[in-house]
């Protein structure tokens, strides 16, 4: 019997948005697959702040204490600290793409562009860059 794995775009353009969530999606657990590999990739446009990704084990998150940090594997070697993000800095944006593979049976996915913690966290300044799309693959 064929498994039938899928890849959706989460988030598209960030344009001039200081912090946003991606799409809520349905992860492995939700599906009943037991191997919980879920990789997200993320396309930089010299983007400045925080990426997380979050997951929850709810069948219906309703509210933020449904979800929690994820702290995945990056595949070019820059890390996830213990805080649940990665950081990107105005000296070194990120730029390219870049996937993270992370494995639990998750039943919802998402991520989060958080930039709350730069300036007044309200008002963009396009020197913050963005970040194009997001792409999970499960």
């Amino acid at each position: 019997m064929p498994v039938n794995r899928r890849s959706v775009t989460i988030m598209s353009t960030s344009g001039t948005e200081m912090s946003k969530y991606s799409d809520t999606v349905r992860g492995d657990s939700f599906y009943g697959y037991a191997d919980g590999l879920h990789t997200v990739q993320t396309v930089y446009d010299q983007y400045v702040g925080r990426f997380h990704v979050q997951g929850t084990l709810s069948i219906d998150p309703q509210t933020e204490d449904d979800w929690f940090d994820i702290i995945p594997a990056s595949t070019t070697g820059k890390s996830f600290n213990t805080g649940g993000f990665i950081q990107f800095n105005a000296d070194k944006p990120a730029a390219g793409s870049e996937a993270y593979t992370f494995q639990g049976n998750f039943t919802h996915i998402r991520t989060f562009m958080d930039r709350r913690h730069m300036a007044d966290g309200i008002t963009y300044d396009p020197s913050y860059g963005k970040i194009n799309t997001v792409i999970l693959s499960s």
